[in-house]
């Protein structure tokens, strides 16, 4: 489940990019009210993660405390629990770390609900007619659409790399029931969240893909108007080539 949900995240970061044909795109329902809820419930997972391991971590130094303060022991054996305890504590810090930086991501995604919330609500209209225009506006080289669809695309983005990061750590992790129960929780909120990143970034993407192949086949039309036109234009001038050099090398008058 934890692989499906980083593949499913990671798609999304190109998925703007790849011709996607898909006519019933526009039949998903983009509720940003409810997307920003989803997204702020799994920073919400992952910040409880990260108490979880924070209090384990205090936990693991405590232990190691302890054993250097320990005597009558073996030190190889001593000194062998050490390093497992410091390698504990090295990797839940690391994992710690990932998971700090995607609650962050996560936060970043929230606040671009928000204001993605904001301006649908300001203009009156419904998200998918909002999101009809803004591509209209991106076609047309609108900046303040191209920005807003660009600080999409940077907070998708920005939320794969840290959930592959979690993902790549989480890997490396002896977890107890506990943890174990904490992580699936947290993928199963990551999981919502790219879902609904793909519904909003497909509606997008696939405007866009349809106003391309529009745009082609307007462009084909004129290459073959104008094509159409340069030989009419060369047929003509040959004739009147023609023309004019019987009419010079011609001894009879009118002829």
């Amino acid at each position: 489940m934890l692989k499906k949900t980083v593949g499913r995240i990671a798609a999304l970061c190109v998925m703007t990019f790849l011709p996607l044909g898909v006519a019933h795109a526009w039949d998903i329902v983009f509720d940003p009210t409810n997307f920003a809820k989803n997204t702020v419930t799994a920073a919400e997972a992952v910040k409880s993660e990260v108490y979880q391991n924070t209090n384990l971590i205090y936990q693991y130094q405590m232990m190691l405390n302890q054993l250097k303060q320990a005597t009558n022991l073996n030190p190889a054996a001593m000194l062998s629990q050490a390093q497992t305890i410091s390698n504990d504590i090295s990797s839940l810090t690391k994992y710690t770390n990932g998971l700090t930086s995607l609650y962050g991501g996560l936060q970043s995604n929230a606040q671009y609900l928000t204001k993605v919330q904001s301006l649908i609500t300001q203009s009156g209209k419904t998200p998918q007619q909002w999101l009809t225009d803004q591509n209209t506006l991106l076609q047309n080289n609108n900046t303040t659409a191209q920005q807003l669809f660009q600080q999409g695309n940077d907070v998708v983005s920005h939320v794969s790399t840290l959930a592959q990061r979690r993902q790549e750590i989480q890997n490396q992790l002896s977890m107890s029931p506990t943890q174990e129960a904490t992580a699936q929780l947290t993928t199963h909120m990551l999981d919502i969240v790219s879902s609904q990143n793909g519904d909003m970034l497909t509606m997008m993407a696939a405007k866009q893909q349809s106003d391309a192949v529009d745009k082609q086949a307007q462009v084909a039309s004129a290459q073959a108007s104008n094509a159409a036109q340069s030989s009419l234009q060369t047929l003509q001038a040959q004739e009147r080539a023609a023309y004019q050099s019987k009419i010079s090398s011609s001894t009879t008058l009118g002829q």
